[in-house]
């Protein structure tokens, strides 16, 4: 594949999960005003579980595009070390995407939510419990780094007049 389908590729999979991010965003923002025993709770919660897993996959395929054809300083104004520096916070954020999702898909195996195996029960409170609080607080984590993202890149468009605030790179 050459270069420009693959920064095509590349630009147009951050475009998907800055998306998916915003609906995960907003679903977590509305799940907690629905009372518990609602049926609209329930629509909440599997919907949550739909874009998470797709922010999920689209993580760590864009992750991998990352590897396979990692982004390049075009802009002439920025060193390439401050460059650097925003990019690993960016991969970072896709790494803490996965990790999200990875507990995410934990989280909903132990509360028996999803099944791997049909007729196995996989209900385990303890490790919900952990993994819940590990679940949150990758999502804490990765809000923190899509805000350092943002003040860092101000930060470079005030110093180096290297206009660019694109946090999904």
């Amino acid at each position: 594949m050459n270069d420009n389908k693959l920064k095509t590729l590349s630009s147009i999979t951050s475009w998907i999960l800055f998306l998916l991010f915003l609906v995960v965003l907003v679903n977590m923002g509305e799940v907690p005003t629905v009372p518990t025993e609602s049926p609209e709770r329930l629509l909440l919660r599997n919907f949550h579980i739909a874009m998470g897993s797709l922010l999920f996959l689209c993580s760590f395929f864009r992750a991998g595009l990352w590897l396979i054809h990692p982004p390049q300083n075009n802009n002439s104004k920025l060193p390439d070390a401050s460059y650097a520096q925003v990019h690993v916070l960016q991969f970072s954020l896709y790494c803490a995407f996965i990790a999200q999702g990875i507990s995410g898909i934990l989280n909903a195996w132990w509360d028996g939510l999803i099944q791997f195996v049909p007729g196995v029960d996989t209900i385990n409170h303890g490790l919900w419990v952990t993994v819940g609080y590990l679940h949150s607080a990758f999502g804490f984590f990765y809000i923190n780094l899509i805000l350092f993202i943002l003040l860092f890149r101000i930060y470079h468009m005030i110093r180096y007049r290297a206009f660019s605030l694109n946090v999904f790179a």
